[in-house]
């Protein structure tokens, strides 16, 4: 053990600035928040140890359990409409011959993925404004004068909005993923399949999607694990009209902990939602059966 302690030291020594970065940034904020999700923090004062009782409330409390249901309803509307728009962007994309109209289109479809939510807010806010392209739109076709829909303030839009928005803009993260494995598949099946005469309709159902499911199941895991952190998006373009239908988990935890001083109660509502991630990860993993995958 000692020899290859020392045989492999210099690697050992390189891993050390990244063990204390972890332990530091990461395990050390975590063990923290664990602590005070048991204690009841004062903003003037100590704490005091409470124990299981701010994981109580925040499980019996209604506008966390609400939270929850619209952090669900979006993240899971938000991913399925992403999957299949970028899945279909990748398809298109592939059958574009012409590289630079291609590496155009990608570049397109990708640059919204780069830009903050405080851009794409702004952007997305502007056009379903009341003076916004929109309602622009929709008075082209009126048939007289119609007053403007404030599109944002509507609870019964308010979901569809940011599943629409969330997933145009992360769509363009999925196709290069899904690209990415489809141009790196052998061409041989291809001109086997086109000998026996398919069609490139049945080349893309019988080759290509099921060649790239390896991809997708990468995809999806990762999207699980995200699935309840869009906290970005619904603080930007989120407001009291829409709340009930769109505030999340993590906006519901900032606005506890940061604006109301709510430290022991924001801490436990994070910590369950770390909790819930790892039952969905491992839930999706195990649907997926990705592990026997990559056995």
């Amino acid at each position: 053990m000692y020899k290859k302690i020392k045989r492999y030291r210099g690697i050992y020594l390189m891993l050390v600035p990244v063990v204390l970065y972890f332990l530091i940034f990461s395990y050390y904020p975590l063990l923290l928040g664990v602590v005070n999700s048991l204690q009841k923090v004062k903003l003037l004062g100590g704490s005091t140890f409470v124990g299981l009782k701010n994981y109580q409330e925040v499980f019996n409390s209604a506008v966390y359990q609400r939270a929850l249901r619209n952090t669900l309803v979006v993240g899971t509307g938000t991913f399925l409409l992403q999957f299949v728009w970028g899945l279909m962007i990748a398809l298109l994309l592939n059958e574009v011959k012409n590289k630079l109209a291609r590496s155009f289109i990608q570049t397109v479809t990708y640059i919204p993925y780069l830009l903050s939510w405080a851009v794409v807010g702004g952007i997305w806010i502007t056009i379903f404004s009341p003076t916004g392209m929109i309602n622009g739109i929709l008075k082209l076709f009126a048939d007289g004068p119609s007053q403007p829909v404030v599109f944002l303030s509507e609870p019964s839009y308010a979901r569809a909005i940011m599943i629409f928005t969330g997933a145009w803009k992360g769509a363009g993260y999925f196709a290069a993923l899904f690209l990415a494995a489809i141009v790196s598949l052998d061409e041989s099946f291809y001109e086997s399949a086109q000998i026996d005469g398919a069609t490139r309709w049945q080349q893309i159902v019988r080759i290509t999607l099921p060649q790239i499911v390896p991809t997708m199941k990468v995809v999806t895991v990762l999207s699980a694990m995200s699935l309840l952190r869009n906290f970005d998006q619904i603080f930007v373009m989120g407001n009291a009209s829409i709340n009930d239908r769109v505030q999340n988990l993590l906006v519901r935890i900032y606005n506890d902990g940061i604006l109301e001083f709510n430290v022991g109660t924001a801490t436990a509502a994070a910590t369950m939602v770390l909790m819930i991630t790892m039952v969905i990860s491992f839930g999706v993993r195990k649907l997926l059966r990705y592990d026997e995958a990559y056995d």
